[in-house]
């Protein structure tokens, strides 16, 4: 009976071993950068048009997350609270217009500018930002290359509730043309 307990413990002992050992993440792969240096997603999709009018239209998407992509193609952290060169924005897409809302420190703003969506290299093009490639689009959330400024960034999103939909409206003014 001892001896049963001795193994017993010496299995458990390497279960619990075995559990609380941290692996490496895998490295992201890099992102490919085109001929003109525009990085493109590694696992990019199609994404139809018909999937993107059933689940992104006509739904607000607020902001969660931005990686910086450097001239090699890598995806490098981004903090937006400390950071000012590139401020992320909130979306919405209507059936022919879409609108970004921008947060500024004197006030809100809002831009709506019409857009088409491309399916076969799922871009969004639009006035309203410059570089928009969709590379991941669910119900629970949508990411997209952006290009601002001289910089790109890999921009995830998460589907706003109705109230904060509304408080983006109300919260904030058109821009200036």
């Amino acid at each position: 009976m001892r001896l049963f307990y001795r193994y017993l413990s010496v299995v458990l002992l390497g279960i619990l071993t075995q559990a609380t050992q941290c692996e490496d993440e895998p490295e992201e792969p890099p992102y490919v950068m085109s001929d003109d240096n525009v990085p493109q997603d590694f696992f990019l999709t199609t994404i139809s048009t018909a999937f993107f009018q059933e689940n992104i239209v006509g739904y607000g998407w607020k902001w969660k997350e931005s990686r910086r992509i450097d001239k090699e193609g890598r995806g490098v952290s981004y903090d937006a609270s400390t950071l000012t060169d590139y401020i992320p924005d909130d979306l919405y897409f209507g059936t022919d217009s879409m609108t970004v809302f921008v947060y500024k420190q004197d006030c809100n703003e809002r831009r709506t500018d019409s857009y088409v969506y491309d399916a076969t290299d799922n871009r969004v093009l639009s006035h309203a930002i410059d570089y928009m490639q969709l590379t991941y689009a669910t119900s629970y959330g949508i990411s997209f290359i952006e290009r601002h400024g001289d910089s790109y960034y890999h921009n995830y999103y998460e589907p706003m509730l109705p109230y904060e939909l509304n408080a983006r409206w109300n919260g904030s003014k058109p821009a200036k043309p």
